[in-house]
């Protein structure tokens, strides 16, 4: 009796043993379950490996079961919560697939400037910060046209538009050597990026240009220089853009030259020139400036515009460019005085031009015609009168004709009438910014490419008012083009200048509008930059007057950059910041900025 209840009693613990074993497997096992797609319309799930065993349950086409174990051509699955057997002649394995790399295997490059890293992969998303052109970002995943990146301090998503994904390379640093004695590095590129090391993704520090020849100090193995390329200022530049030559060449890149004549140089900048130890802006100052209005003989002429002169016995180079001043063989002498009394110039006929200086050697900065008057600041020996020619700048017009007079009376008859309406003969690309698959910019219900269209019509429509022709880059939300197309059309077009309009995106507390040009450009656009800016300036203190003015800035972006005619780029405010979203969003403040780059056009090209 009592062998019998430790055999029963043994044979209920085992049993026990087995169930709870049994249970405790089941949810490990599931994670290791491989899965089964439905092929056929229907499947039946039975209670055994046969076609003669009960069916327990019908499933659809498509359905997923998670195989336990196969038998012969029977697989034995899980569905909801029943295990049962399905014909494995209806059923496929699910591949799966992981679209996340290693961390460590694959870069993600920008191929542009300002690419926002958003909180999502989606337009709308939050934008995070900014990826520049030629920055790099660990890759972690790729999503419907969208990558997951990490960068130092962000994770967040890009547009796969406008990166490139590449295998990480590997860390070695490259051998350094000392150069050979007076090696020098003569550039063949039209223009090189100078980097703190030799490493296309280190800091960038400066461009230098085709055919200057830098002294070389080291070499990296892989094919990258270490160049002097201002003085006492040392970079890295790739070596595959240039050649190497031991001793300076002899075609440098700036050549000085004694002119054939006398020629002189009339300074026409109001602040006047310094005068350096060598023909580079990074030269030393000698502590002498060339004034206004004063005439210097050129000694020597380098061929990168500066000249070598000699004033109050001070010896040195000053920037001989015309925006700065004129050359010229004629030896120009003058005196001038302010009239006695008040005095308007006044056109009554035909059109004369208005010049730096009071001679007809002097370049002309615009024309004025019939009703244009002007309050006379000078009046030179020679019969020529100053007048201040437009907001910023001032010209002399000569009074030697019968197109005009001088009088003491004020005209009732005023300038800008006559004046304004003419940019007749100028053609501007207007430019709106990202367009059909790139959003641009967004947030507080507004979408930057949307906005860049409607303030780029409201100035194509200002411009067009005052006789200036007008190519559109795009006239709606489905159109894009490339940075490197946007860049190229003022050419195609042969139009005289470029404006590419943007709103920002920053923190939500960043506010205002600004202005950039490219001081990298082989074109100099900033006095035109200044005239659009200075211009929508005047208009937005006019209507908002406590609206935020960012300043005009320098800043290499691609469309400025590589444009071969002057060119700005606007910002006209912060999208995501609330107050400027809903102002920038109104007709009447794109009427204003349009009014202003009108003005500021007008004023440029001396028709104001």
């Amino acid at each position: 009796m009592n062998t019998i209840k430790l055999n029963t009693a043994t044979i209920v613990s085992i049993c026990l043993v087995l169930i709870f074993s049994m249970f405790a497997v089941v949810p490990n096992a599931n994670a290791a379950y491989t899965k089964l797609k439905v092929t056929a319309t229907s499947l039946n799930i039975r209670t055994a490996p046969n076609t003669s065993s009960k069916v327990m349950t019908t499933v659809k086409t498509n359905t997923t079961l998670l195989k336990v174990k196969k038998s012969g051509n029977w697989y034995q699955v899980k569905y909801k919560n029943k295990t049962g057997w399905a014909s494995a002649k209806y059923l496929k394995t699910v591949k799966t697939t992981v679209s996340t790399a290693s961390t460590t295997s694959k870069i993600v490059t920008s191929k542009t400037d300002n690419l926002n890293i958003r909180k999502s992969n989606s337009i709308n998303s939050k934008s995070l910060g900014k990826l520049n052109k030629g920055k790099t970002a660990t890759y972690i995943q790729q999503k419907n046209g969208w990558v997951k990146i990490k960068t130092s301090s962000i994770t967040g998503w890009v547009s796969a538009t406008y990166v490139t994904i590449s295998n990480k390379a590997k860390t070695t640093s490259p051998k350094i050597t000392n150069a050979k004695k007076n090696l020098y590095f003569v550039v063949t590129a039209n223009s090189l990026t100078v980097r703190s090391k030799p490493d296309s993704s280190s800091k960038f520090l400066a461009y230098v240009k085709k055919n200057e020849s830098l002294l070389v100090s080291r070499i990296a193995s892989n094919n990258w220089v270490e160049v002097t390329y201002q003085t006492g200022k040392k970079g890295w530049v790739s070596a595959k853009y240039g050649t190497q030559k031991v001793k300076e060449p002899t075609t440098s890149s700036i050549t000085v030259v004694v002119p054939e004549e006398t020629t002189y140089y009339y300074v026409t900048e109001p602040t006047g020139l310094t005068i350096r130890d060598n023909y580079s802006a990074s030269a030393k100052s000698l502590g002498q400036e060339v004034p206004f209005e004063t005439k210097v003989q050129i000694l020597k002429q380098a061929s990168n515009g500066w000249i070598y002169v000699n004033y109050d016995d001070i010896e040195g180079w000053i920037n001989g460019s015309t925006y700065y001043g004129f050359a010229s063989t004629k030896n120009i002498t003058f005196t001038a005085e302010k009239p006695s009394k008040t005095k308007y110039f006044v056109m009554k006929s035909g059109t004369l031009n208005v010049r730096s200086l009071p001679t007809t050697a002097a370049p002309s900065l615009g024309k004025v015609s019939k009703g244009n008057y002007f309050k006379v600041l000078r009046v030179s020996n020679n019969n020529w009168v100053e007048v201040q020619y437009t907001s910023k700048q001032k010209g002399w017009i000569s009074a030697n004709t019968a197109s005009s007079n001088i009088t003491t009376k004020k005209p009732t008859t005023t300038v800008s009438d006559s004046v304004k309406g003419s940019l007749k003969g100028i053609k501007i690309v207007i430019d709106a910014g990202h367009g059909k698959q790139d959003n641009g910019a967004s947030g507080n219900k507004v979408v930057e490419k949307t906005l860049n269209l409607k303030a780029a019509k409201e100035i194509q429509a200002a411009i067009e008012k005052v006789g200036g022709t007008v190519y559109m880059t795009r006239t709606n939300d489905d159109q894009f083009l490339t940075l490197d197309q946007r860049a190229a059309y003022a050419k195609q077009k042969g139009a005289n200048a470029f404006i590419s309009v943007h709103h920002n995106s920053a923190s939500p507390s960043a506010t205002g509008y600004e202005s950039y040009y490219s001081s990298s450009a082989k074109v100099s656009s900033k006095k035109f930059a200044e005239a659009i800016h200075n211009g929508i300036k005047d208009a937005v203190e006019e209507e908002y007057p406590h609206y935020n003015d960012r300043k005009l800035r320098a800043m290499d972006f691609y469309v400025v950059r590589y444009n071969s005619v002057v060119s700005v780029l606007l910002e006209l405010g912060f999208v995501s910041n609330s107050s400027d979203a809903k102002l920038v969003n109104t007709n009447a403040y794109r009427e204003t900025v349009a009014k202003g780059v009108v003005n500021g056009l007008l004023s440029y090209y001396g028709r104001d």
